[in-house]
């Protein structure tokens, strides 16, 4: 028997030498290279098993593995494969660092409640809940354009984008008047030491005083011709009578804290349609970019706008947010624009939104129509593999799966979550089933604890 053995000379096999990149096309079935082991766990890698680590200021750093050229992101897929999901874990995990700071535009929910309604109950928070037509009556929360933090050319701009919302683009002319109009709102509010209001605006176009064109006087019956589009716009915002009043007209509402970690505007009583989300959208971004963005602090933040078609589908409104993307590195801030399919969006009638777009260095792709996903990898230049992935939702890409394209990486990626978090980013709750667990179960499974937001709190 001894003699059937074979010595361990015998058996030992001499080692092949080989390149990486030989040794990736002789075993093409091992999983891409992982990014920077520092930053939250979104999952693991489907391939290859390893945990997927993502962190876009971390990745933005140039000594990272992976260098991205902005921290934003786009994300797209079908309702109910996890999009929702991965935007609040995402949240509830980088939450943990001191320096990460949110503000969330919440346009999905039920029962007069947005998605992030648990969650915000969860960490002792009170989402600003903006309403259609509330005057000065109700839960109503207004925003004011011509708030004292935003820059009076900024403000301007606000106007105008609002403007061309409501009545299409606006002549030369009537971007005068709306000029001088803003000029005598903001001197009139001065001289009561008090914030102007769009009131004012529609004041000084329906009372204007002589100015100058150059060297060529201008009459008040010109410029109330020249700014009717304008103050016709501006009725329909400040009338009482009209849909609109209410939102916009007015100071500020106070008790908004722009300082808090985590900041959930619940917009689920505006309406899909309409102009109501678009102004909304116009004036909500340049006032977080002045009043929550601190250029002089280390905090990093992320703004996740829901049914963010509401801003590339408006040229106006992705002009504002295009210039708050570009400067994102400036300014320490991530944007998520989070998105059913691009189909929807004329890109090349709209250049501010494809700009927008082109900014984002990573992109999470969830399951797709067929002739959405060709649509979709033509425009994110994704590979076959992946397109074909895409297009099967019940294996590849099933929920909880998407393809992530970080830079030049693109994996398949298997979104984990803990029972606690499934709890609270579940929005399958009314359609589906689910049994009871038995009692001796219950409990059994240990989540990480949720952490209370106050301000001031180490978190």
């Amino acid at each position: 028997m001894l003699e059937m053995l074979r010595r361990q000379t015998q058996t030992r096999r001499r080692a092949v030498r080989s390149t990486t990149s030989h040794a990736c096309g002789l075993y093409p079935a091992v999983g891409a290279a992982s990014m920077d082991p520092r930053g939250v766990i979104i999952g693991r890698e489907a391939y290859s098993g390893k945990a997927y680590i993502y962190d876009p200021f971390i990745l933005y750093n140039p000594q990272a593995r992976v260098r991205l050229a902005s921290g934003h992101a786009l994300i797209l897929g079908k309702s109910g494969y996890g999009k929702s999901a991965l935007e609040k874990t995402y949240v509830l995990r980088q939450l943990r660092f001191r320096d990460r700071s949110f503000a969330i535009l919440d346009a999905q929910g039920e029962d007069g409640a947005g998605e992030w309604d648990g969650i915000a109950r969860q960490l002792d928070i009170t989402p600003i809940r903006l309403v259609y037509g509330a005057g000065d009556v109700g839960e109503g929360v207004r925003i004011n354009p011509l708030d004292g933090r935003i820059p009076a050319e900024h403000q301007f701009k606000v106007l105008v984008s609002m403007m061309e919302i409501l009545t299409g683009a606006l002549s030369s002319q009537t971007k005068f008047a709306l000029a001088e109009a803003h000029k005598m709102a903001i001197a009139a509010a001065r001289e009561k030491q008090r914030v102007a209001i769009l009131s004012d605006v529609l004041d000084g176009l329906t009372a204007p005083q002589p100015t100058l064109l150059g060297q060529q006087p201008v009459t008040p019956e010109e410029l109330a011709e020249w700014g009717q589009p304008a103050a016709l716009a501006l009725d329909s915002l400040c009338n009482p009578s009209r849909d609109l009043a209410g939102m916009f007209d007015g100071p500020t509402t106070e008790g908004i804290d722009l300082d808090a970690r985590l900041i959930i505007f619940d917009l689920t009583k505006l309406p899909r349609e309409g102009e109501a989300m678009p102004l909304l959208m116009a004036v909500i971004g340049p006032w977080l970019r002045f009043g929550w963005i601190k250029p002089n602090d280390r905090i990093k933040r992320t703004l996740i706008v829901e049914e963010a078609w509401h801003i590339l589908s408006h040229r106006p409104v992705a002009r504002l947010f295009e210039e708050l993307v570009r400067y994102g590195r400036r300014l320490g801030l991530s944007f998520w624009a989070v998105l059913h399919h691009l189909g929807d969006l004329l890109l090349k009638q709209a250049p501010e939104a494809a700009a927008i777009l082109k900014l984002t260095a990573t992109r999470v792709v969830y399951h797709m129509d067929r002739d959405e996903a060709e649509t979709t990898a033509n425009y994110l230049g994704l590979p076959d593999w992946a397109r074909k992935a895409l297009a099967d939702g019940s294996n590849v890409c099933a929920p909880g799966r998407a393809i992530w394209q970080v830079g030049s990486r693109i994996n398949l990626v298997e979104h984990i979550r803990t029972p606690l978090e499934i709890r609270l980013t579940d929005t399958n709750r009314r359609m589906s089933e689910r049994q009871r667990e038995p009692a001796d179960r219950q409990g059994a499974q240990v989540s990480a604890p949720m952490i209370r937001l106050h301000k001031g709190a180490a978190a």
